[in-house]
């Protein structure tokens, strides 16, 4: 009986040394990104006059956020623009997150890179039919890497894609 134990726990033990190194390698998944907050039912569609992309925008705990809304759909990852800023004076100075297609030539072929790129933005005081500002974006860009080779500031303009109605004055 002794005997049993003795060779039962040597196997276990030959067993543990063996398996351990085996599961202490498996790859860890990369972490999930941070979420991007869900805009509260009041938040306003605004269109950019420079783009044609139109934004779900909204204030939050001391933040202005805007996400782009009508983005192609492109499998389960599609292409995004995430906006958070902060007051800074009489701006809203922050970033936006990008994941958008690339489009370059590989060995003579087309091909589409995705780029994850994160450009400064800043809002002027926001008005009610109006929205103005600046972005950082790229005059040149290099797809396959990535990369912003000369960066540029862009002007742009948003208005409410449906105008919040004028009360009539009596």
């Amino acid at each position: 009986m002794k005997l049993q134990v003795l060779i039962w726990t040597g196997a276990l033990l030959v067993c543990m040394v063996f398996l351990l190194p085996l599961t202490a390698q498996q790859p860890v998944p990369p972490p999930k990104p941070p979420q991007f907050p869900s805009p509260p039912p009041a938040a306003r569609i605004w269109k950019s006059q420079t783009t044609g992309k139109e934004y779900r925008v909204w204030t939050e705990n001391q933040r202005l956020r805007a996400e782009w809304v009508n983005a192609p759909s492109v499998g389960a990852q599609g292409p995004f623009i995430r906006i958070e800023c902060q007051r800074v004076g009489e701006k809203w100075v922050g970033t936006a997150r990008n994941f958008l297609p690339c489009d370059t030539t590989e060995n003579g072929k087309r091909v589409t890179n995705w780029c994850r790129l994160t450009t400064r933005i800043e809002f002027d005081l926001p008005q009610a039919y109006r929205m103005t500002g600046r972005t950082e974006w790229a005059r040149r860009f290099d797809c396959v890497n990535c990369k912003v080779l000369e960066p540029v500031w862009k002007d742009f303009e948003w208005v409410p894609k449906e105008p919040t109605p004028v009360p009539m004055k009596k």
